[in-house]
């Protein structure tokens, strides 16, 4: 019988108020690609994390090649050959390929002496670089700058950095998230390469076409417990999200009917040079409008637009037919609009900030007469009392899962962290969500 490079045994842990993960088994083979999949707050980061080596497991085995790993760490974990490709990239961008590639790990040069001044091998790192990209049908220039690559290429250069240095198991956290389909079928095709090499794949991502699609093997996750571990030949979307959920996705997303009513926002002859032009469109009260394009298609821009975060050479917004100046965010979070960005990262959280504060940043400078709970009054003053009482009623609505809103945000899982942004947006009783 052929034997797993990793295996994890009844791994639990638990957060104050909150089990993340309740006596899971997972495990991975050579030249496999197992998927995670989950609900927000299933569980999957966590377990991700512990594989990595930067979260402890409370119980539990953990077996690498058949040996027993009492205390993993991030070092430990990467020098054994466990790799991590996050959602968030972590090249640096002022860097080229190459010394990405590399990074932590230069190649010296032969002569001893240079070697031990620190003097680097550039021509063996550029060398090393072409056959790993070689290997993986990866067309990139070693000497080109980070900065230059598009969102695709930067992911590839993460998946060479870990073949570079021989990495039996790649672990990768919704890698087509932000790729157009020419993109996703390169990734896949560099995947296909890997399970070649005998690499184990672990794959998390919420696209149910692409899981079944990539994986040999899929386990699903629900409350912090393995409700499911099956063959991807027998998989089946419905079988999935009844697995995730509990529930047939006609029951998660049922068609709800709602009066529509009146134009509250049209967008007139937006245009940013370069980046859009002549963009017009309007939508009405109870209606849902959606932006569709490939990676690079500027709909981001557009809506930062809209909401006063970038410049526009011309153009008009009329709010409920009245034209109004949005030159910053402040200015459209007054007139009822909320934005909620796709940088959750570095754009959306203040990591170092509570759930609570995080939740009601966007409120503490303004208020709402109409309101039964105030949080601020004339003079700046916030009420604590409400404050906890407002951000309760957001989490429990939309199911954060937090065991306290004292907790620093950086905290929760990313799909938590989401939901306290949506939350953000919500208290302000906004009239327009523009949801990127």
């Amino acid at each position: 019988m052929r034997q797993p490079i990793l295996e994890l045994r009844n791994i639990f842990k638990a957060f104050p108020g909150v089990t993340a993960l309740d006596n899971v088994n997972f495990d991975v083979h050579g030249g496999e690609v197992h998927v995670l999949l989950g609900e927000n707050g299933a569980g999957k980061s966590t377990l991700i994390k512990i594989i990595a080596g930067t979260e402890k497991k409370d119980n539990g085995d953990f077996i690498f090649e058949q040996k027993a790993i009492e205390k993993p760490t991030p070092f430990l974990m990467r020098e054994m050959g466990i790799s991590v490709i996050h959602q968030e990239l972590s090249l640096v961008r002022l860097m080229d390929v190459k010394s990405n590639l590399f990074l932590g790990r230069d190649l010296k040069k032969k002569n001893w002496l240079l070697s031990k001044f620190g003097i680097r091998d550039d021509a063996g790192m550029v060398s090393r670089c072409k056959q790993v990209f070689a290997e993986l049908g990866i067309n990139l220039d070693p000497n080109k700058s980070v900065m230059e690559l598009t969102l695709s290429q930067m992911q590839l250069v993460e998946i060479a950095k870990a073949v570079a240095f021989d990495s039996k198991v790649i672990l990768m956290d919704e890698p087509t998230s932000s790729l157009g389909p020419e993109e996703k079928d390169q990734l896949f095709r560099v995947i296909e390469r890997l399970k070649g090499r005998k690499i184990g794949i672990v794959y998390v991502s919420h696209i149910l076409e692409d899981c079944m699609a990539i994986g040999d093997k899929i386990s699903v996750l629900r409350d912090g417990q393995l409700v499911a571990n099956i063959d991807a030949n027998d998989a089946e979307i419905d079988t999935l999200i009844k697995l995730m959920t509990g529930r047939t996705f006609q029951e998660r997303y049922p068609k709800i009917s709602g009066i529509i009513g009146d134009t509250i926002l049209e967008v007139q002859n937006f245009n940013k040079e370069g980046v859009f032009e002549n963009i017009n469109f309007s939508i009405k009260k109870g209606e849902i409008i959606g932006f569709a394009g490939l990676v690079g298609a500027r709909r981001t821009d557009l809506l930062r637009a809209v909401f006063g975060l970038e410049e526009i050479n011309a153009g008009k917004v009329f709010i409920n037919s009245k034209e109004v100046k949005l030159t910053k965010p402040r200015d459209a979070i007054r007139l009822g609009l909320t934005f909620l960005t796709e940088d959750r990262k570095n754009q959306g959280i203040f990591p170092l900030l509570t759930v609570l504060e995080n939740l009601l940043i966007s409120r503490f400078n303004f208020r709402n007469k109409s309101e039964k709970l105030w949080l601020t009054n004339n003079i700046g003053y916030i009420n604590i009392s409400n404050a906890y009482k407002i951000s309760d009623e957001y989490v429990q609505k939309l199911g954060v899962k937090v065991s306290s809103l004292a907790d620093k945000i950086s905290q929760l899982s990313g799909g938590n962290q989401q939901k306290v942004l949506l939350a953000r947006g919500l208290s302000t009783h906004a009239s327009v969500l523009i949801l990127d």
